[in-house]
This record gives structure tokens, C-alpha cells and sequence, in this order.
């Protein structure tokens, strides 16, 4: 019979392969991308690595006959450990003519009117249940699955881009551009104006605000956002380079047939941008704000007018654009309207995703066709999401080199 010294070895040996088949596994796995959100993947349950990442609450708005979308958003969330609630889309057809604020509503197309409201409504429960920051989502909103390491730089960048660009509008209201600015290459004046944002460690960010608050408006996904002007003197612009989520400059466009975002052309492949927003960013997609900036917002296009398709306007009231809109450091602010502290990023966090079929109730398809898959974000959560739920390996990546 074989001793108990061999017995016990046998047993240390067979321990010691299933050890070794397990780790290569976990390697094999995880080599090939496997990006389910288990409680293992979770990390912090506080600050960006919590469900609502890192803002106190997630909103999404859905209309109530588009549960297509429901379902999707609701399965890519459950993948990407992140909680929602549910704002309802609106019908314009059942907003009362007397519910209108002042303005030329009329021009506004049907769907533009259910959107305003639902952001409305959106803005209003946020005031309502004094909500210190919220994020909200349109439907059809989609992230990659690093959205928590993308947004661990964007959160400091919220943190300091509204000083930074407080004293580079105060100095450009004292000091208009030189003629020289003029006649600088425009990379090396978008490099003049941009310092590299000083990158601190995931364990040194707050867990409580890691945003802070000190902005009304987080404009986190769009479908386009101009630069705000070059400021050499005293940059306005933070830039995060090497970030391997970008996707290559050639794909840097919202549409297939639109032409490169600026971007594409004045910074470095790789380059992540963040500013205050400027005199134009489209598509309410995915933006935060605090409880200021919410009682603002609700004001202003809920009460006191409403004119135009609600991202339009929120773009014009971020850039200071509108009526009784003051411009800051001059000394005419008192009686008038502030422009608020808007940050926005790019290429944008969260972008448009779109599917095989269901059409939006708001856009038309356009004279480029149709988009099928989600622009600026390289590895989809919703585009992957029948090889998540089928529990195949590895994900489809886009917008690389190829």
C-alpha cells in the first residue's frame, strides 16, 4: 500500500495543478477582455467606483413607447455596475399651450418639445429632492468599459478647469488678442494655450465629491464641441495624453461623413482635452449637474423662456450667449445673467449608440444614411452586449489604426 508521506504528496501535487490551471485561466481570460462588472471587478464602493459613479444619483430619460431602449441601456448598466432611475420621456402633444415658458416654442420641432420637457422634469426632480450632483443620460447614451479610468482624470480636470478658466476669461477681457496670436501656427497655439493636467493617483481622489462642485454643468457626452479661444498667455485648456481610450485622429468625427473634429489635427494622437464649454457643444447626451446648477437650468428654460431645441440652448447659456447674458470680469454683472461654469471633454465620454434598427424620436436619419455602433468610444459596452450575454470572450474594439 502506498505510505501516507505519498498519499500527502499526491494530494500537494494535485492542489498545486488545479492553482496553476486556475491562474492561467484567470490570465487566458483576462488577456482576451472579458469585461463583466462582478463583485470581484468592483473596487471602491465609494467615489467614481461606485454605482452612480461618483455623483450622488444617475438619471435616465426614457419615453415610455421606447422600451427597446430601455432594455438596452438597462442591460448595458447592469454589465457596467452603474444604478439608474427613470426620468419619463414627455409626448409634446400633451404639454398645454398655457405650460410653455415665454419664447418661440412653435419653432421647435415635436420631438424637441418632449425632449425640453424631459429635461425639465429631470432638473425639477433633482431640485426637488435637493440632489447635490446628478448625472442624466438620454437613452440612447453609451460608454466604454473603462468609463470609471476615464473618468478618474476628468474628475480632476472638473476640479480645476473653473479656476483655470476663470483667470483666462479675466485676462482676455482685459487684454484683447495681440496681432502676433494671429500669426502663430494654430498647433502651436492650441499647444500654447493647454498644460498637461497633473495626473494624481486613483487612491488620492476624494471619495466624497470627486468632482467637486464648484461648476453648474459636467457636459460629458455631445456630438460636437468648439474650442474655446486660444489664450497662450494664460492657458484654458488641460490635456491628458497617451490615453490608450481615444480612438485614432482619422475617427475623430460624430458622423461617418462629417470632417475631424479639431482635435484630430492640433494635438497629438491620444489626446484627451478638457475646458470650459465655448460658443457651441451639441447633444445633450450625458451631463452632470449640481444642485446650483439644476435650480439654474429649471429657471431659465422652464420659467423664463425657451426658444430653441433644449441642447441648443443650453450650449448658448453655457457660452454666455442670450438674452441679458453678461459677460464676467467686466464690471457689468450686477442685474444680469452670469454664464454658468460649464466643463466639457474630448472626444466626449459618452456618445450617441446606434442600433440596426429604432430611429430617434428626435433626429432624422440625415443625407449621410444611417450610423450603425457608437462614434468616439472604442470598446462599446452596448455594442457588445450580445457577447456579454452569451458569456462569449474577449469584445469588439473600433476606431483603432485600422
Amino acid at each position: 500500500m502506498p505510505s501516507q508521506s505519498h498519499g500527502r504528496a499526491c494530494l500537494v501535487v494535485a492542489v498545486c495543478l488545479v492553482t496553476l490551471f486556475l491562474i492561467l485561466d484567470f490570465q487566458r481570460r483576462n488577456a482576451k477582455g472579458t469585461y463583466a462588472y462582478t463583485s470581484s471587478t468592483k473596487g471602491s464602493s465609494s467615489g467614481i467606483g461606485n454605482q452612480t459613479l461618483g455623483f450622488e444619483k444617475i438619471f435616465v430619460i426614457n419615453a415610455p413607447w421606447r422600451t427597446d431602449r430601455k432594455d438596452s441601456i438597462s442591460i448595458a448598466a447592469s454589465y457596467s455596475g452603474i444604478a439608474l432611475e427613470w426620468i419619463k420621456g414627455v409626448d409634446a402633444d400633451k404639454i398645454k399651450e398655457k405650460a410653455y415658458p415665454p419664447g418661440n416654442h412653435r419653432d421647435v420641432s415635436h420631438g424637441g418639445l418632449g425632449s425640453w420637457r424631459a429635461h425639465m422634469d429631470a432638473m425639477r426632480e433633482i431640485v426637488a429632492r435637493n440632489i447635490t450632483t446628478a448625472l442624466i443620460f438620454e437613452d440612447d447614451a453609451d460608454w466604454d468599459f473603462r468609463i470609471r479610468e476615464q473618468l478618474q482624470p476628468f474628475s480632476q480636470a472638473a476640479r480645476e478647469i473653473p479656476e483655470l478658466a476663470s483667470k483666462a476669461d479675466s485676462h482676455a477681457s482685459q487684454h484683447p488678442p495681440a496681432s502676433e496670436e494671429k500669426e502663430i501656427d494654430p498647433s502651436n497655439l492650441a499647444k500654447c494655450s493647454s498644460i498637461s493636467l497633473p495626473l494624481h493617483s486613483a487612491r488620492s481622489l476624494p471619495t466624497t465629491d470627486p468632482y467637486g462642485r464648484d461648476w453648474d454643468v459636467l457636459w460629458l457626452g455631445h456630438c460636437g464641441a468648439e474650442l474655446p479661444p486660444p489664450s497662450p498667455f494664460h492657458p484654458n485648456r488641460l490635456t491628458l495624453s497617451n490615453d490608450k481610450t481615444v480612438a485614432s485622429p482619422k475617427h475623430l468625427k460624430p458622423m461617418a461623413n462629417a470632417p475631424q473634429d479639431p482635435i484630430a489635427t492640433l494635438y497629438p494622437p491620444k489626446t484627451r482635452l478638457y475646458h470650459r464649454t465655448s460658443n457651441s457643444t451639441i447633444c445633450t447626451l450625458a451631463y452632470a449637474v449640481t444642485q446650483s446648477g439644476a435650480r439654474k437650468i429649471l429657471y431659465q428654460f422652464g420659467i423664463r423662456g425657451f426658444s430653441k431645441g433644449y441642447d441648443f440652448a443650453l450650449s448658448d447659456y453655457c457660452a454666455g450667449i442670450g438674452r441679458d447674458m453678461v459677460k464676467e470680469n467686466t464690471g457689468d454683472e450686477e442685474g444680469g445673467i452670469r454664464r454658468p461654469m460649464c466643463v466639457t471633454v474630448q472626444p466626449p465620454l459618452f456618445s450617441h449608440f446606434w442600433p440596426e434598427k429604432g430611429e430617434s424620436d428626435i433626429m432624422g436619419t440625415g443625407a449621410g444614411g444611417r450610423e450603425l455602433g457608437t462614434r468616439y468610444v472604442r470598446k462599446s459596452v452596448r455594442a457588445n452586449i450580445e457577447r456579454l450575454v452569451r458569456g462569449n470572450e474577449g469584445v469588439e474594439e473600433r476606431w483603432g489604426d485600422d
